[in-house]
């Protein structure tokens, strides 16, 4: 009964401290809109900062406050190393996975994530991710396309710190999602996944062309797991258990990172695809490794990383 009344409470005021600190940021960031004529590089480093700051609480609440125990394992990657990176999507907690290896390696205020357009109407929230330059789509390839076209050529005019990140499934998984796409795999003689759904690459391989030759020369595969004491596999905490009660030992969570230059990767658009492809089918593989074993037996061992 009393984790029933304060958890709400404490909901309630994670949600209030959290609405506060996002409008003195937006404050900010609008102040910031009198630096473009002068410097879009102040620009975009002020900005960066405040998105980072956010990011930052969110996560130490999470990692810190609430006790998460991320576990890690595959290639290590540099310190403020730019990128494009890719994971699946299993949950919002996702961002905060992203976030535990970004923070770990000094990027988290160079986050860019593909979000969808009517985020950016959302009061405070989206009208700080508009001004940080967050990647808005509306799955018209032809309005998307040119806006992605002008947000990239300001990253790279400024040779600006990025990690440019993507969820490729397009949205979470569920049920009747990956019933869906394995209908769609077996229709076209696919691969059948079954603890990811199949990756929509149109905008992955827009991105990886894009960066061709430019300071952005890695691709980064993010593998997220999660783990329930009685649940099992595949159970995140919802957002409210993230801001308001411990985590461990109730939950594990785990990332596994595989690291690309993309002056590795095929340049024909078909091949690309087919890699991609081919590298989903791998993460299903890791998954289903995981469900049956957890992180035991994983090549090369797992470590944790202080932050």
């Amino acid at each position: 009964m009393l984790d029933a009344v304060t958890r709400p409470a404490k909901a309630l005021i994670y949600g209030t401290a959290l609405f506060s600190f996002c409008s003195l940021l937006n404050v900010v960031q609008v102040f910031s809109l009198l630096l473009v004529p002068f410097s879009k590089r102040l620009f975009f480093e002020v900005n960066a900062r405040v998105a980072g700051s956010m990011w930052k609480v969110m996560q130490m609440i999470m990692e810190k406050r609430h006790k998460a125990v991320i576990t890690f394992s595959g290639d290590k990657v540099p310190h403020h190393e730019s990128a494009i990176v890719f994971g699946n999507h299993r949950s919002f907690v996702d961002f905060y996975m992203f976030h535990s290896v970004a923070a770990r390696r000094g990027m988290v205020n160079y986050m860019k994530y593909f979000a969808k357009d009517s985020l950016k109407y959302i009061p405070f929230y989206g009208w700080g991710m508009w001004i940080m330059g967050m990647l808005f789509i509306n799955r018209n390839w032809a309005q998307d396309q040119v806006k992605i076209n002008k947000m990239f050529a300001r990253i790279m005019d400024i040779q600006a710190p990025v990690w440019i990140a993507s969820f490729l499934e397009g949205s979470r998984l569920t049920p009747s999602k990956l019933a869906a796409s394995q209908k769609f795999m077996a229709g076209r003689g696919l691969p059948l996944l079954s603890n990811v759904l199949m990756p929509r690459t149109k905008g992955f391989i827009t991105t990886v062309n894009k960066f061709r030759g430019s300071h952005v020369k890695c691709v980064y595969d993010f593998t997220f797991a999660y783990y329930h004491r009685t649940k099992g596999f595949g159970v995140p905490p919802d957002l409210v258990r993230v801001h308001t009660a411990q985590l461990s030992p109730e939950y594990k969570f785990h990332v596994h990172v595989k690291r690309y230059m993309i002056d590795d990767l095929p340049t024909d658009d078909e091949k690309l695809n087919e890699w991609v492809v081919q590298k989903y089918v791998e993460k299903d593989a890791f998954l289903e490794q995981m469900k049956e074993n957890w992180t035991d037996g994983i090549e090369g061992g797992v470590w944790s990383e202080k932050w």
